[in-house]
């Protein structure tokens, strides 16, 4: 009972209220959306695309497959905004996470029950592929298409390496709607926090505390959910 409980509240709309709010309250009040680079007011690009992106997440944790749907378009909003502040390689990962975004609409678009399933070869096989792909695009983009060293990007790499492999491991599995893939997104959201601090995107920092907690809770309602279902086929 007292996880229909915890459901109820981590699917509830005011939640989405409060998350949504919260990025866009940070972002005024530290002044980030006046942020302007070489013209460009990427503060307003960023905190625009952190709401959108706060919703994509909350609607992907009730499983509602809108979710997967608008994360198409703030899959090249973050890239805009990620390549502005610094993320050389954002044209090069980005598109990855469009197309993970796609493949779980159409995924999840067959299977309208939505039960999450438990951890198979395929979970550990697709975290594999993401890592190497993200080693491979990320070293492309920030040596300038293999012309230039790193050089002073060696730290920015290496924690943009590690987040993007962790992302596509994310991305990957979302389709088939694996449980404890929230657990590895609560490894990114702590390794995101340290990359927007990095970058000094403070819209973003605030979207991922909100975030740590959403997916703590996330990861237990999703195997409720998941032993629910077993149980009621039994």
């Amino acid at each position: 009972m007292n996880l229909r409980k915890l459901q109820s509240f981590l699917e509830s709309t005011w939640m989405d209220v409060f998350g949504v709010g919260l990025i866009l309250a940070v972002s005024f009040k530290l002044g980030f959306h006046n942020t302007v680079i070489n013209g460009v007011p990427i503060g307003w690009f960023s905190t625009i695309g952190a709401g959108f992106s706060m919703m994509v997440t909350r609607l992907v944790t009730k499983r509602n497959n809108i979710g997967n749907f608008i994360g198409l378009f703030t899959a090249v909003n973050s890239a805009f905004v990620d390549y502005f502040l610094g993320n050389e390689a954002a044209i090069l990962t980005y598109p990855i996470s469009f197309l993970g975004a796609g493949a779980s609409y159409l995924f999840w678009k067959k299977h309208p029950e939505r039960i999450p399933r438990k951890i198979d070869y395929i979970y550990f096989v697709n975290i594999g592929f993401g890592f190497c792909l993200a080693v491979i695009l990320n070293y492309i983009g920030f040596t300038d298409f293999l012309k230039e060293p790193i050089g002073d990007n060696k730290s920015k790499f290496l924690i943009t390496t590690a987040i993007t492999g962790i992302t596509y491991s994310g991305i990957l599995n979302t389709p088939r709607m694996y449980a404890d893939t929230w657990a590895s997104w609560q490894v990114y959201n702590v390794m995101k926090l340290y990359q927007n601090i990095l970058f000094g995107n403070f819209a973003f920092v605030a979207k991922y505390i909100f975030y740590l907690f959403n997916s703590g809770l996330a990861w237990i309602v999703w195997h409720f959910v998941r032993r629910s279902s077993e149980q009621t086929k039994i």
